[in-house]
This record gives C-alpha cells, sequence and structure tokens, in this order.
C-alpha cells in the first residue's frame, strides 16, 4: 500500500494561526511530531542572504526541524529569519513554540502579504547535507522534494526564507484560494 494522499494548503503554515502539521497529519488519519534538530543565531551565508534580502555574514536566526508522521522522518523543515527580527526571541531557541512560528512571528506583526514558492526535485545531495540526509533516512542519490518559500511583509521585504525538503513517495495537492 502506498504512502497516504491529502490535500492541503501553504496557507496554514504561513498564517499566524495555531495546527499548521499536526491539523493537518491529523485530518489525514497520521500521528504528527516533529524534532527541533537546531535553532540559533549564525551569519548570514550569502544564498540566504540573497533571499533575505540582507547582506551576506548578518546575523540571522535559523530554526532547523526534522517532520516525522506516524514516527517516520519526512521532512526537514528549515526557516530563515533576519537577527533583527528573531535574535533573542523564541525562534533563536531550541524549545517548541506553542502553537508554532507562524502564530509567534504573526504576533510580532509580520504577516505575508506576497508569497513566493517554489518546487524542485533533484538528489538528496543537492539540498541536504549529510547529518540531514541521515536523520531524513535517505541517501545522497535518493529523490527528494525541496520547497522554498519566502514570505513578504506589507512593504514587500522579506521576513522569513522556509527550505522544506521531503522525502520521496509522498503525495501532496497544494490548494490556494483565489483573493
Amino acid at each position: 500500500m502506498g504512502q497516504p494522499r491529502w490535500t492541503t494548503t501553504s496557507d496554514q503554515y504561513i498564517q499566524p494561526t495555531a495546527g499548521g502539521w499536526t491539523v493537518e497529519a491529523e485530518d489525514a488519519g497520521q500521528l504528527s511530531t516533529q524534532r527541533i534538530l537546531a535553532a540559533e543565531t549564525i551569519p548570514a551565508p550569502v544564498n540566504i542572504a540573497v533571499w533575505l534580502g540582507v547582506p551576506a555574514d548578518t546575523p540571522i536566526v535559523v530554526r532547523r526541524r526534522l517532520i516525522l508522521a506516524n514516527d517516520r522522518p519526512i521532512e526537514i523543515a528549515t526557516s530563515y529569519w533576519p537577527g533583527s527580527i528573531a535574535s533573542l526571541t523564541a525562534l533563536a531557541d531550541p524549545s517548541k513554540i506553542p502553537g508554532g512560528t507562524a502564530r509567534f512571528v504573526g504576533e510580532m506583526g509580520y504577516t505575508p502579504t506576497e508569497i513566493r514558492e517554489d518546487i524542485t526535485a533533484g538528489p538528496a545531495r543537492a539540498f541536504l547535507a549529510a547529518d540531514e540526509r541521515n536523520a531524513l533516512g535517505v541517501a545522497s542519490a535518493d529523490p527528494v522534494l525541496s520547497l522554498t518559500r519566502i514570505l513578504l511583509d506589507h512593504a514587500g521585504k522579506p521576513y522569513q526564507h522556509d527550505a522544506n525538503t521531503m522525502r520521496a513517495g509522498r503525495h501532496i495537492r497544494y490548494v490556494r484560494s483565489a483573493g
């Protein structure tokens, strides 16, 4: 029997409402959990600095999670915020954030007015470091799906970048409503 299929929306990951992955998984009959792999302030690598519109080496906060369904790793989800927004907040702390990061960021006054998402497929080595491949349980050449998302505020300024890498064998249909 194949992996369960479900219809979802990325809205639940960007709007300041509680639930996100937990609600999505439960609606699909899955037990959801996640493990925080890292939460820290680091100098912005060039590629992330470009996404966030900040100079390279500017302090940014990175939060990396291992997402599990029925205790099976299915995704590495990594989020980045400019340090000017996220340093010294719960985002930089390795503890779980009650209600999720979208709710927390929304309470800080950040809600997206534009969202840009890109989806790419390729070998795991193109998207994940060796320790991340190990955590996700994929080999270097195994196929994965990568979703990158940038959230822009009312002024068109990026305030969050997400890079999510999912193992093959999972079917997700993203549905967005117009307007």
